[in-house]
C-alpha cells in the first residue's frame, strides 16, 4: 500500500506491506495536522500478526486522541496502554511551523533520519527499548525546521543503506523519492512501513 498526503506545511508519502503470509502488518502509522503543528509517527508492534497489529493501532489511536499534549506526555500514555500487548517500538516527529521546531521522541529501532541542506544528514539518537507498560524515562531531542528539509521514518522491515542517502539530495517531492527507494529495495521479509517526507 502506498499513500500521499498534503498536510499544507508538510507532504508526506508512506509504504506499508504486511510480512509474507500474513494478512496484516504489525506496524503502524499516523499524520495529523493542527493549526499549531504537523506529527507523524511511525509504531511496530513486537513479533507480527494480528496481536502486532492489536499493539501498534491501539498506540496510534492514543497518539491520535492526545496529540495536542507534549511528547513526554504523548509517550506515558502510550506505555500505559500497552501492558499486557506485545509492546511496540515507536517514534514520533511533531513539526512546529509556528516556532519553526522539530521535536523527536522514540523508543526502540523506528529510525529516523533529516536531510538538511545538501550532503547533511543528521540522525536523531534512539533510546533502547520497547514500550510494554513497564516504567520507562523518554527524552525529547529538539531540530530546526527548515524549509526543504527531508525525513525518513521507516520500521526493522526496510533495510537502510549509504546509497538511499543520495535519494534524499535533490528538491524531489516525497513520492518520487519514495518511488526511488522502493525501486532498490528487496522483497521485505517482515512488516515493512517507509515514511517519507518534505517540509515546504
Amino acid at each position: 500500500m502506498i499513500e500521499h498526503q498534503h498536510l499544507r506545511e508538510i507532504d508526506v508519502s508512506i509504504y506499508q506491506t504486511a510480512k509474507n503470509g500474513n494478512w496484516c502488518s504489525g506496524d503502524g502509522y499516523l499524520t495529523l495536522r493542527t493549526d499549531d503543528f504537523v506529527l507523524t509517527a511511525v509504531a511496530d508492534g513486537l513479533g507480527s500478526g494480528e496481536e502486532a497489529m492489536h499493539a501498534s493501532s491501539t498506540v496510534m489511536k492514543v497518539i491520535e486522541e492526545n496529540s495536542e499534549k507534549d511528547l513526554l506526555t504523548l509517550m506515558d500514555l502510550c506505555n500505559n496502554e500497552m501492558f499486557g500487548t506485545r509492546g511496540v517500538v515507536l517514534t514520533i516527529l511533531k513539526f512546529h511551523f509556528h516556532e519553526r521546531m522539530i521535536e523527536y521522541c522514540n523508543v526502540g529501532n523506528i529510525a529516523c533520519v533529516l536531510y538538511r541542506s545538501p550532503g547533511k544528514v543528521v540522525r536523531p539518537l534512539p533510546s533502547r527499548g520497547f514500550l510494554s507498560g513497564r516504567k520507562k524515562k523518554f527524552f525529547i531531542q529538539q531540530f530546526a525546521y527548515e524549509k526543504d528539509m527531508l525525513f525518513l521514518l521507516h520500521s526493522d522491515g526496510f533495510k537502510l543503506l549509504p546509497v538511499h542517502h543520495t535519494l534524499f539530495s535533490g528538491v524531489e517531492r516525497p513520492q518520487e523519492v519514495l518511488q526511488k527507494v522502493l525501486l532498490m529495495m528487496d522483497n521485505p521479509d517482515d512488516d515493512t512501513t517507509v515514511l517519507v517526507g518534505k517540509i515546504n
